[in-house]
């Protein structure tokens, strides 16, 4: 039987909201966060529509998610967002996603999967206590990436965990943090190409975390 009940999706509302905070956040990237399917709204049409409106990547929660895309022929750098298990790496090698990690445990994961020069993210914690190197870990972390053959630093990040609170001082505080650790990072040789610590909520209520990119997730829906 047909449902009474249905949901329409505007991908012009999608592309033209990416559009907008490409804007704003100029001359940072914006990367859109399509996980979760898109936060329901279909991965592959929330990514086409985020591409179209400017976005220069995607990232999405779980390797199986960026497979799916690829296998959609969606193109472009697709960040997935936290460590990944061991038996999904080969996929993620064979369809180009880019990796996050903080561990050393990962890195040699990833060599033992047959990486060779492949792109990774370094995570830090500065306070959302998720997941992430401890701030004082990420120039060793750094170092080890430099010195496998298997990986390259492509990006250093932080997440932000009242963001959406715009009065509370604890954004800053993290930020405050994070720019330590980029300042020791650049101190001990590593220059990350890309640097971000901007939700949807950071991109937009404080422009000090933009940096090089945002993630955008529930601003673009």
């Amino acid at each position: 039987m047909n449902r009474w009940a249905w949901a329409e999706v505007s991908s012009a509302a999608i592309e033209h909201n990416v559009r907008t905070i490409a804007a704003t956040v100029a001359p940072a990237q914006v990367w859109a966060v399509v996980k979760a399917n898109g936060y329901g709204h279909g991965a592959v049409l929330a990514a086409r529509a985020a591409q179209a409106g400017g976005a220069a990547g995607l990232c999405v929660a779980l390797v199986q998610e960026g497979v799916a895309l690829r296998a959609a022929g969606v193109t472009g750098p697709i960040l997935v967002l936290s460590e990944q298990p061991t038996d999904a790496l080969p996929a993620a090698l064979q369809h180009d996603l880019t990796l996050t990690v903080y561990s050393t445990r990962q890195i040699a994961a990833l060599a033992a999967a047959g990486a060779v020069d492949h792109p990774v993210h370094v995570k830090v914690d500065t306070g959302m206590h998720r997941v992430g190197a401890a701030t004082h870990d990420a120039v060793e972390l750094s170092d080890a990436i430099a010195a496998s053959p298997a990986v390259r630093l492509a990006g250093v990040f932080t997440h932000l965990a009242v963001a959406d609170e715009p009065a509370n001082p604890y954004t800053n505080h993290q930020l405050d943090r994070f720019d330590e650790v980029l300042a020791a990072l650049r101190t001990a040789g590593h220059e990350p190409p890309l640097v971000h610590a901007a939700n949807s909520a950071g991109a937009l209520a404080h422009p000090r975390a933009r940096y090089g990119m945002v993630r955008t997730g529930i601003a673009i829906y």
